[in-house]
């Protein structure tokens, strides 16, 4: 027992002496080096060994240009032969950064590490790479020029809706591009001879989008449309509508998916683009940012409803307005009042706008063989009168009155749609029930005493100011129509 702890003491020892003498070599060996790369190391087929990294970055240099310069022959198989540097690539070798690299040789790591590397070079085994880096988009600019006329890129299939309702698919078409990765990685090697030819191929690219892609939407007709009508002479409403059509114009709805109108149509204001024009506020017709919307959106719900969708979230105006029947306008509000509907279809849908003069047409495009007939009909169950209050007014003469806002009628509405199936069977169905609540007039009524004898030239009494009259409300931004109460409608306006 004695023996083995002997002579494993007497093992131990002889490491260490193994060791310590290894690290005295290795920092002996580092000084006599001291700011030189040490020998046996080579930077690709340059030697290296002994020089200042100043001296290395010099012999290095003398490669670079001539890897740089050296004239390469692009050849593209039965289409052409071009000549080309490197240098006009946008290529260059990392001299500096492999330099360092040899330099630290021996230099840095742990201490097993700095002993192996020594070890390695002294026996000429160190050999570096010297790597090539190159300018992509430099690269890719030049080289397509050479291939341009032999180069296109891929078509995606796309739908198209022309203005006569048609549905067209465009096939997609695959494209051809230069393979450029495996032309720069050839060109990026560092072995002389550095002049030759590198061979160019060329890469079929799919389309992201396939014709089949476009088949599986399953758009293939009109499901439903919807005609409202404006004054053309508001400017800024007509603006307003245009912006917001335009905007909706060309959206698709997946299968299953909720269409939010606010979320899609975005933001009203002024950094969007849209101008003052009349809207509804507190039951008053006021001047705000982006009047005219709720026209866009009412006909967007006449289609929706048209085309059989399920409505998620729809509100009537506090006011009746005239561009749609009673019950059948839809109000929005950015982050407040929305309109929203499910495609409730196996397809995909498309909606197409379109402003025509003084027309706005909202279409539905989805699978024809799931097309409905629908049609809708607005009931006024009951008129409400709107009260007559009367405001004493100090500033009016006894006797005399002023109308300071006129009244508007109030109405509680039901719609119903009529769903016709291929044999002749009618489904009937209620929609909704809305209340427009009606606006009292108000009228001023004069107070002030009326004097017995003509007052004195001067004093002022002579003199009645003029009451403001506050503007009669009317529909929004609309005047130059009127739905008239207990109107009903038994067919689809579709393109009235």
């Amino acid at each position: 027992m004695r023996k083995r702890i002997r002579l494993g003491f007497v093992g131990f020892v002889l490491i260490l002496i193994l060791v310590v003498g290894a690290l005295t070599g290795a920092a002996v060996w580092s000084h006599a080096w001291q700011g030189r790369i040490l020998p046996g190391i080579r930077i690709g087929d340059v030697d290296v060994a002994g020089l200042t990294e100043q001296a290395a970055k010099e012999k290095l240099a003398l490669l670079q240009d001539s890897y740089l310069s050296s004239p390469v022959d692009l050849v593209l198989a039965g289409d052409g032969r071009w000549h080309i540097s490197r240098r006009e690539l946008g290529f260059r070798l990392e001299v500096g950064e492999a330099v360092h690299r040899a330099f630290l040789v021996g230099r840095s790591g742990s201490v097993w590490k700095r002993i192996h590397d020594i070890w390695d070079a002294y026996h000429g085994q160190m050999v570096l790479p010297l790597k090539g880096s190159v300018d992509r988009r430099r690269a890719q600019s030049v080289l397509s020029r050479f291939v341009k006329e032999i180069t296109y890129p891929p078509e995606d299939a796309r739908l198209i809706i022309n203005n006569r309702g048609d549905v067209i698919v465009k096939p997609g078409k695959p494209g051809w591009v230069l393979d450029y990765q495996a032309t720069l990685n050839a060109l990026s090697r560092v072995d002389p001879p550095f002049d030759g030819e590198i061979h160019l191929r060329l890469r079929q690219v799919q389309p992201k989008v396939r014709t089949g892609d476009i088949l599986a939407m399953k758009i293939t007709g009109l499901l439903a449309s919807y005609t409202t009508y404006f004054d053309v002479s508001n400017v800024n409403r007509t603006y307003n509508i245009n912006v917001a059509a335009d905007v909706l114009d060309n959206i698709v709805i997946k299968p299953g998916e909720v269409f939010s109108f606010n979320r899609v149509v975005g933001p009203r204001s002024k950094e969007a683009g849209y101008k003052e024009a009349l809207v509804i506020i507190q039951d008053q017709f006021t001047p705000g940012i982006g009047g005219g919307v709720c026209q866009v959106s009412s006909t967007l719900y006449n289609a929706a409803l048209l085309a059989g969708l399920e409505i998620v979230e729809r509100s009537n105006h506090s006011l009746p307005v005239t561009y749609v029947p009673f019950g059948r306008d839809a109000t929005v509000a950015y982050g407040g009042c929305d309109l929203k509907f499910r495609n409730n279809t196996s397809g995909y849908l498309c909606i197409r706008t379109r402003v025509n003069g003084g027309a706005l047409t909202v279409k539905v495009f989805g699978n024809r063989a799931e097309k409905k007939n629908i049609t809708l009909e607005s009931i006024v169950d009951k008129v409400l009168e709107p009260k007559v209050i009367k405001k004493e007014d100090p500033n009016l003469y006894v006797g005399k009155t002023v109308e300071e806002r006129k009244g508007i009628k109030g109405y509680q509405v039901r719609v119903f749609s009529y769903t016709k199936n291929a044999d002749g069977h009618v489904t009937k169905r209620l929609v909704s029930c809305d209340l427009y609540k009606p606006v009292d007039q108000i009228i001023r009524v004069g107070t002030k005493p009326v004097f017995s004898t003509p007052p004195l030239p001067g004093t002022g009494q002579d003199q009645q100011p003029e009451p403001p009259v506050l503007p009669a409300p009317g529909p929004e931004q609309q005047t130059d129509s009127a739905v008239q109460p207990g109107a009903t409608e038994n067919t689809a306006p579709a393109n009235r």
